[in-house]
C-alpha cells in the first residue's frame, strides 16, 4: 500500500527536507565563507523540493534568503546597507560584466547577491526592485553544464542557484569554498534522485 501525502511529510527530515531514509545532513556541514551571499525570491518558491537555493543557506555560514512578495516582511532597501557593504548582482545582461572583472570597493565589504527562479523572475526582480537596480551586474562565463540533474538544464552555461553561487565564490574568494559545496551537492542531488526512484541503496 503507498503512503498519503500526510505520512510522506511525517517521514521527511526537517532540516535536509528528504525521507528521513536518505537523509543528507551529514554533507550541510556550514563553509566560513567570507563573502556575504544574499539570495532574493519570491515566497511562493522557499518551500519547492526544487529549489536549491535552500541548500545553499544550510552550506555556507554567510548567506539569507529574501523574499519578495511575503506581505508580513516586504522586500525593500530596508534589507540592504549599501554604506557597509558592496553589493554585486550575479544575472547576465547585455551590459553586464565577467564576475573576473570585479573590483572590490575599499573599506566595504563584498555581498553577492544571486537572484532565485525562473530566468524571468530574476529578471524582474532587477527592473522592479529599485534596490537591486542600484547593483552592478556581473555574470559567470565557462563554467560549463549544471550537475543538476533532478530538472533539464537549457544548456551550457546554465546554472541552478546553488551551483551559480558556488562558481562565484570559487571567484571572489578561492577554489575550496566552490569544491565544498559541490562535493556536497553530488551527494544531494543522487540522494534526491534515489528518493524519486524508491532506490533504497545507499
Amino acid at each position: 500500500m503507498s503512503k498519503s501525502r500526510r505520512d510522506t511529510r511525517d517521514s521527511r527530515c526537517p532540516n535536509c527536507r528528504i525521507n528521513t531514509h536518505w537523509c543528507f545532513c551529514d554533507v550541510l556541514k556550514p563553509f566560513a565563507n567570507q563573502t556575504k551571499v544574499i539570495i532574493p525570491m519570491h515566497y511562493t518558491e522557499r518551500w519547492l523540493t526544487s529549489n536549491t537555493a535552500y541548500f545553499a543557506t544550510k552550506v555556507l555560514k554567510k548567506c539569507e534568503i529574501f523574499e519578495r512578495g511575503n506581505v508580513h516582511e516586504p522586500f525593500g532597501p530596508q534589507l540592504f546597507d549599501f554604506d557597509t557593504f558592496d553589493y554585486i548582482y550575479l544575472f547576465p545582461t547585455q551590459d553586464s560584466l565577467p564576475l573576473q572583472d570585479y573590483k572590490a570597493e575599499e573599506g566595504k565589504q563584498t555581498c553577492l547577491v544571486v537572484p532565485d527562479g525562473s530566468w524571468s523572475k530574476a529578471k524582474k526582480f532587477h527592473k522592479r526592485e529599485e534596490v537591486l537596480g542600484r547593483m552592478p551586474k556581473y555574470h559567470l562565463i565557462d563554467v560549463g553544464h549544471s550537475i543538476y540533474e533532478l530538472r533539464k538544464s537549457p544548456g551550457e552555461n546554465f546554472l541552478c542557484t546553488y551551483e551559480a553561487i558556488a562558481h562565484a565564490l570559487e571567484v571572489l574568494e578561492e577554489s575550496e569554498v566552490k569544491d565544498h559545496m559541490i562535493e556536497a551537492f553530488k551527494v544531494i542531488v543522487e540522494r534526491i534522485k534515489k528518493s524519486r526512484k524508491g532506490d533504497f541503496r545507499l
